[in-house]
């Protein structure tokens, strides 16, 4: 085994002995004895009942319209293993399992970021930087955060890493072929308008005619197959009903009717429908947001947003992202929740200082400036822009397409701003180092 795969090797049991430690120390805070910012998986908008997932796991998935069918795919595999505990019971039994598959992705991010850096700086560098990866507020929170957040910034974070690869000359097709598939199945952000981005990115970087058609057929083809049938099931050409109440959410529209009043919906009268389809609320009276009526719902918010964009001055337009855009640069840790881990930790303060504003768009545009002299010293204009295409798509829908938890929505990048800080600034100081010392020499 290489030196530097031992490296990631002991970077990856590093990381889970910590996070598995933090848990344990603080599980006697826990909410109900084991959460760790008090919602369940059953909470979240984005995920439907455990029952249904439970009772009639294939009817259940191959009904939602919510959201892709990834997470609820993992809970409805997780609940198999506890068929006849009592459904709050199995739920618990899903969630923990959760925690521990969650902190194996934020192990699994230190070996990317020293993988990445280790080859764009040094051993040392990459080493120290990854296991102060580990330390970052965000990066603990979201691993124990029961949504897709964490496993869809460590997807981000190794299809930006298997994109640089390409660019120095490797050609990891069925990695980048997984990557995206999970990505699509896993976070609606991700949809067939980020095909034409990848190809894109990929033609810039001069990926093999053969290996990107390859890529993007076999991505297309099952990706495509999926929105055919959520056209027909449901007349979206997305795997994400949420469009309408996004819109309304981003560009600050108050006036329509609000999305959690579902006083006026019936729970299937007929009983026809798919249960995952028919319930109103899920458990803990949560609300079934895959309830069929909020297909209509999300149709009439889309066509007010519509309407409404037509009569929407340019300069309100503005105001609006400039105020999403402040919430998109807030710390990373500080979502709507209380954390019981992250509350207490003693570093908090200074990395959410860091990883805000003003000091974290501080140093994206250092960074970036280093960047540039860079690739024009290089003259890797086309690689420069293969990368930046992609993390501009998220970025911008991060910020147009959200308000309020834009800074939730900035960790699915913060990973990858992290490797692109640290990388610059060892660039940086292979510039000025050599200077520095030659400088003191003469002097002396």
């Amino acid at each position: 085994m290489k030196p530097s795969s031992k490296i990631a090797v002991a970077i990856f049991f590093i990381g889970l002995a910590f996070q598995l430690t933090l848990q344990a120390i603080m599980r006697p805070y826990a909410y109900r004895g084991y959460l760790f910012q008090g919602w369940d998986s059953e909470y979240f908008m984005q995920t439907v009942s455990i029952e249904d997932l439970r009772n009639a796991p294939w009817e259940s998935l191959s009904h939602i319209h919510i959201q892709p069918p990834g997470y609820d795919a993992l809970r409805a595999l997780l609940v198999q293993f506890w068929p006849t505990l009592e459904i709050h019971e199995a739920l618990k039994k899903v969630d923990l399992a959760i925690y521990f598959l969650w902190a194996i992705a934020y192990s699994l991010g230190g070996v990317i970021v020293f993988l990445w850096l280790e080859q764009t700086t040094n051993k040392t560098f990459a080493l120290v930087a990854s296991l102060l990866f580990f330390l970052h507020p965000g990066w603990i929170y979201y691993a124990t955060f029961l949504d897709t957040t964490l496993p869809s910034a460590l997807l981000i974070l190794w299809m930006f890493y298997l994109l640089w690869k390409i660019h120095q000359g490797a050609t990891p097709t069925f990695a980048l072929i997984l990557v995206l598939l999970l990505l699509f199945f896993t976070r609606s952000l991700f949809q067939w308008q980020f095909i034409p981005v990848i190809a894109a990115s990929l033609f810039l970087l001069k990926m093999p005619t053969r290996k990107t058609a390859l890529i993007l057929t076999i991505v297309s083809i099952l990706f495509g197959a999926y929105l055919v049938k959520q056209k027909r099931q449901f007349d979206l050409t997305s795997t994400s009903s949420f469009t309408g109440i996004n819109l309304t959410s981003a560009l600050g529209v108050t006036n329509y009717d609000h999305p959690y009043a579902i006083d006026d919906f019936q729970e299937d009268p007929e009983g026809k429908l798919p249960k995952v389809l028919g319930r109103t609320y899920k458990l803990s009276e949560t609300i079934n947001y895959n309830n069929y009526q909020y297909l209509w719902y999300n149709k009439r918010l889309t066509n007010k947003v519509v309407k409404f964009l037509k009569t929407y001055p340019i300069r309100y337009l503005i105001e609006n992202t400039l105020e999403n855009l402040t919430i998109y640069f807030k710390p990373s840790s500080r979502y709507t929740t209380p954390h019981v881990i992250v509350d207490r930790l003693p570093w908090r303060n200074f990395y959410d200082r860091l990883f805000s504003t003003p000091f974290q768009p501080a140093f994206l545009l250092i960074a970036g400036g280093i960047a540039l002299i860079e690739i024009f010293k290089k003259k890797e204009f086309a690689a420069g822009l293969a990368l930046f295409l992609p993390a501009f798509y998220v970025f911008s829908l991060c910020v147009l397409f959200e308000k309020g938890e834009n800074n939730r929505y900035k960790f699915f990048l913060e990973p990858v701003f992290y490797v692109f800080i640290f990388s610059q600034a060892y660039l940086l100081y292979t510039w000025v180092a050599p200077k520095v010392l030659k400088l003191t020499h003469n002097e002396n």
